[in-house]
């Protein structure tokens, strides 16, 4: 069972039309409403925190924070700062953030953001690090409004992507041709696929860790 906490907070901003109620909540809860809102309609997998800021009894917002796919991010996060900042082990990832229409002007995502990550620091998280894609038209701007660091952008991937232009994982055409004892590229043709390298994401890092006195 999931031990819900419940924290108000008022960030200085803006009056909120309500007060910002946010508690830890399952992926049973979280799932349907990212599915519904946000672009990607997908839940990552593995160990995840969800998050969910209720106005009025109704879920408005879902942050999830996870580990991320990449073993050496939290090395190559502090070679990029020049200072050991995170560990593997007290560096997040915010993997999915969200909110439901119409969006209220009064009550920004930031706000919810601040009190997401106070709730992470109490269990000893460091930073949290997260991405862009600009091929989804995100610059990063709630990033920036809440204070996250640019840190460059990743690599570009290989993605194939079939007639019906749904992109399919680079590991779908290997496993064909390992099945049928073909090569990639013929893989590729017979399959229907076409190779398409995707744009690079911007990456972003707050530190969260309580400051040293």
């Amino acid at each position: 069972m999931v031990e819900h906490q419940l924290h108000q907070a008022d960030d200085g901003g803006s009056s909120p039309t309500s007060p910002l109620q946010v508690q830890e909540i399952t992926l049973k809860e979280a799932k349907p409403f990212i599915l519904k809102w946000h672009y990607s309609h997908v839940v990552p997998t593995g160990k995840n925190i969800f998050f969910g800021w209720f106005q009025e009894d109704t879920l408005y917002a879902v942050a999830d924070y996870g580990v991320g796919v990449n073993p050496y991010q939290a090395a190559f996060l502090n070679r990029t700062i020049g200072t050991v900042v995170v560990t593997s082990k007290t560096l997040v990832e915010l993997k999915r953030l969200c909110r439901s229409e119409p969006r209220r002007e009064s009550d920004p995502l930031t706000r919810f953001l601040k009190v997401c990550h106070l709730l992470l620091r109490k269990r000893g998280y460091a930073g949290v690090v997260s991405f862009s894609d600009p091929e989804q038209g995100h610059s990063g701007g709630i990033y920036k409004a809440a204070n996250f660091t640019h840190l460059g952008t990743t690599n570009s991937k290989w993605h194939v992507v079939g007639a019906d232009g749904v992109k399919r994982h680079r590991r779908y055409p290997y496993r064909y041709a390992k099945r049928n004892g073909v090569d990639m590229k013929t893989a590729r043709d017979e399959l229907g696929l076409v190779r398409v390298q995707t744009k690079p994401k911007d990456r972003w890092f707050l530190n969260i860790a309580k400051p040293s006195r």
